[in-house]
């Protein structure tokens, strides 16, 4: 196989020009103009994981959340959050009384500009069923996380390439089960790791680590440089993955899109950073701090 060529971009990415390149709302905008993205997960014991989703996507300002997720779970979140709206499913082949996944995901995909799945899937007894359904049908960026991620691989080469960009995000432990490679190897040149993979998958890697890596197939890599600590928790990841889909609504080429992301993820932590310890870091006030900064900026 060739050498594969690679080449670092956004090196100087900064706050500024964040914000310079995340686009306002137009004087005209409705809840349609932009924003419109699904996310399908969460699962019985993993509420949070759901809730952490829509923060994620309501930190870059996601005009119209739709959240797809089991029935069990669908009062937590619905107290939780009032603005999303919510496409409760059945959690088992026996419920009669609500609708199966498949029929619900089929009917929201058309209208969506982004989608994602899998965070907190780990209990959803439709996972695969919710997996086919996004191979069969999504043609919008699509966001694999955690459980999504298990899928993929335990797929393996029996479905072929997805109809639609996809987005993986896996820390070095996930990708190294799904790119079978060391966790050695991984951690001493993520990028290479993750440029490979992505070439030859053709896929958009964000390699979640210290430094987080998003690599595209055509060699372009982003090495993340903002972030702290305080993110190594659990629920950080689903965060991000909310984010993500939030601003493949915005920025139309993925790559960039997953790059602003990430940056966001890490500058909204250094912000918190400074009013709050790293042992505490509080990833629910991810919108506030958010909010501020574009409101400093005439957003």
């Amino acid at each position: 196989m060739k050498d594969l060529y690679y080449y670092e971009v956004n090196k100087d990415l900064n706050k500024d020009q964040f914000l310079e390149r995340f686009p306002k709302r137009p004087a005209d905008a409705n809840k349609g103009t932009f924003g419109k993205i699904l996310l399908i997960s969460g699962s019985l014991g993993m509420a949070g994981a759901a809730c952490l989703n829509i923060i994620g996507a309501k930190a870059l300002g996601a005009q119209y959340i739709n959240v797809a997720l089991p029935e069990s779970i669908y009062n937590i979140c619905a107290t939780r959050f009032l603005t999303p709206v919510y496409h409760p499913y059945r959690d088992r082949a026996s419920d009669d009384l609500h609708a199966d996944p498949e029929s619900t995901i089929s009917i929201l995909l058309p209208n969506m500009l982004a989608v994602c799945f899998g965070s907190g899937a780990v209990n959803n007894f439709f996972k695969t069923a919710v997996f086919n359904v996004l191979y069969d049908k999504c043609k919008v960026p699509l966001v694999l996380d955690a459980e999504a991620l298990k899928l993929l691989k335990w797929s393996g080469n029996e479905l072929g390439p997805f109809d639609c960009p996809l987005i993986l995000t896996p820390h070095p432990g996930e990708f190294s089960a799904l790119a079978e490679v060391p966790l050695e190897r991984i951690k001493e040149d993520p990028v290479r790791c993750a440029a490979e993979y992505a070439s030859q998958n053709n896929v958009i890697m964000v390699l979640k680590g210290p430094e987080t890596v998003v690599a595209a197939p055509d060699g372009r890599y982003y090495k993340n440089r903002t972030g702290n600590q305080g993110l190594a928790q659990a629920g950080s990841g689903d965060v991000l993955a909310g984010m993500i889909t939030a601003m493949l609504s915005f920025v139309q080429d993925p790559f960039e899109a997953a790059c602003m992301a990430v940056f966001a993820h890490g500058m909204a932590a250094d912000e918190l950073a400074k009013e709050h310890s790293m042992q505490l870091l509080p990833l629910n006030k991810f919108p506030d701090v958010m909010d501020k900064l574009f409101f400093e900026k005439g957003f």
